[in-house]
């Protein structure tokens, strides 16, 4: 686990450690207890605890598949496991524990069921944990076992989590099960600001923070108010410094004074604060590229362009989330939306074009308006997915684009290149870019069960790599390079 990630677990703890001293929570809403006896006693003097590895599936949904360790073929899964086991190994110390080292002779899934728990912690006199881990949709199936030292009772929570709150959640689980187990449990009548959000920036007075895409608002705001100030100037016709400074000052103040009382007056999201910018940049952008590609004469009109484009794009994108907000994947979608459409509407232009040697402006300037459009109006649908697999696809898009490109290049080199290889080129180019991008969301899909159901590739994927160990006579090894596909047939 990287440094960020320690030093979210090394908070996590903290915030769970003084939640704990501070205002009882009220219990779980998915906690149960198993077994048929009852816990020892409390003693003041905490004996040692074992963290077993992280296992999947967590039981709570129905799945055919075994209790298992998470493997390479689950991707994310494994390493948010691996993540998870640190992370419970940190919380756990900081709450008084004496973490020992897990026995591997029987870490595996057939020694974890709750009886096997309840055994092992009668048998050692210690505490065991065992964390389970699935993926259920967009959010992170958790479940958390815990049985106290010498217990014949095995105490259980589970909680569907957002992927950003993990870490956090997985501490404030097992401090309560701890509590639980030490016969300290929270009272459910008192109020529960932690549980609440401790992702979350909480006011003095108890409230949450409202407005968290403030800052973002703001700055986005500057810029296009400090433009409209510059548009102005430029369309009067004007090259007056002593006009272009004060207009910028002006736009830009009014701008940060206009998000401010927004912000004020409406709970705007970071996500929200995004969506809004995506569809005030990529429309002002495209409205300049137009301008510029169709030759609008004055120069200084092809500003009244750019601002007309990107106010309609702002009142687009007002009144879409005055429905309802929007989330970080679905305003990373926008803004995706807006860089692919600028691509690919260069590309058209090309075809349309049969030569590579113009700048295809005017069909950047319509690709990135009905890009951002189209897929600010199909974030809708999915804001909230994860960013990073939206980042993710469009890398992949990127790089295919550019091998393609690449592989492609001998049709532009020659004496007799003509309309045809042009054409040829640009296509395969944009094929690959499409290529690139399928396959990218392909490999990032959801692997839980519920959506490998619903998948129409839930027949595996390609793999490429190490695939196998050779040895040797001598007893060396050496690894066996190959493509394969993997899946479950």
């Amino acid at each position: 686990m990287g440094a960020h990630a320690r030093l979210g677990a090394i908070c996590a703890s903290v915030v769970a450690l003084l939640a704990a001293h501070g205002a009882s929570a009220q219990p779980a809403p998915a906690a149960a207890a198993s077994a048929d006896g009852g816990a020892k006693p409390p003693t003041d003097e905490q004996p040692g605890a074992e963290i077993l590895p992280t296992l999947t599936p967590t039981g709570e949904l129905p799945s055919a598949l075994a209790l298992r360790l998470p493997g390479l073929t689950d991707g994310i899964l494994q390493q948010r496991a691996r993540e998870l086991d640190a992370v419970l190994r940190d919380a756990a110390q900081d709450l008084g524990l004496s973490v020992e080292l897990a026995d591997t002779a029987h870490d595996s899934a057939s020694f974890a069921s709750e009886s096997q728990l309840v055994k092992r912690a009668i048998d050692r006199d210690h505490w065991v944990v065992s964390p389970r881990l699935e993926i259920d949709g967009d959010k992170w199936l958790l479940r958390i076992i815990v049985v106290p030292a010498g217990s014949n009772i095995a105490l259980s929570r589970v909680e569907l989590v957002d992927p950003a709150d993990l870490h956090v959640r997985a501490v404030v689980m097992l401090r309560d099960l701890v509590l639980a187990g030490r016969g300290k449990a929270p009272k459910s009548a008192q109020p529960r600001m932690e549980e609440e959000g401790e992702a979350e920036a909480v006011r003095p007075h108890g409230k949450r923070a409202r407005s968290e895409g403030r800052a973002i608002l703001a700055v986005n705001a500057a810029v296009l108010g400090g433009f409209v100030g510059y548009s102005l100037q430029k369309s009067g016709g004007s090259d007056d410094a002593r006009l272009t400074y004060p207009l910028l000052a002006l736009g830009t103040g009014i701008g940060v004074g206009a998000s401010l009382i927004v912000a004020e007056e409406w709970n705007v999201g970071v996500g929200d604060a995004w969506y809004l910018s995506a569809g005030t940049v990529w429309p002002t952008a495209g409205g300049l590229l137009l301008a510029r590609g169709r030759n609008v004469q004055p120069e200084s009109d092809r500003y009244t362009w750019g601002l007309v484009s990107g106010l309609g794009g702002l009142t687009l994108a007002s009144i879409s989330l005055s429905y309802r907000g929007m989330g970080d994947a679905g305003a990373a979608i926008a803004h995706s939306g807006g860089v692919l459409g600028m691509g690919f509407g260069a590309g058209t232009e090309l075809l349309v074009r049969g030569t590579t040697s113009t700048t295809p402006y005017e069909g950047m300037g319509y690709g990135a308006i009905g890009g951002v459009v189209v897929a600010g109006a199909i974030a809708r649908q999915f804001d909230h997915g994860s960013v990073s697999r939206v980042l993710m696809v469009d890398v992949g898009t990127g790089l295919g684009a550019l091998s393609v490109a690449a592989v492609a290049s001998p049709l532009l080199i020659g004496e007799d290149v003509g309309e045809a290889r042009q054409r040829a080129w640009v296509a395969s180019t944009m094929g690959g870019a499409v290529l690139g991008g399928a396959m990218a969301w392909w490999i990032t899909a959801d692997s839980s069960p519920k959506a490998h159901a619903s998948n129409p590739f839930r027949y595996g994927r390609p793999e490429a790599g190490v695939i196998a160990v050779s040895r040797a006579r001598n007893g060396t090894s050496a690894p066996a390079f190959g493509i394969g596909w993997s899946g479950i047939f």
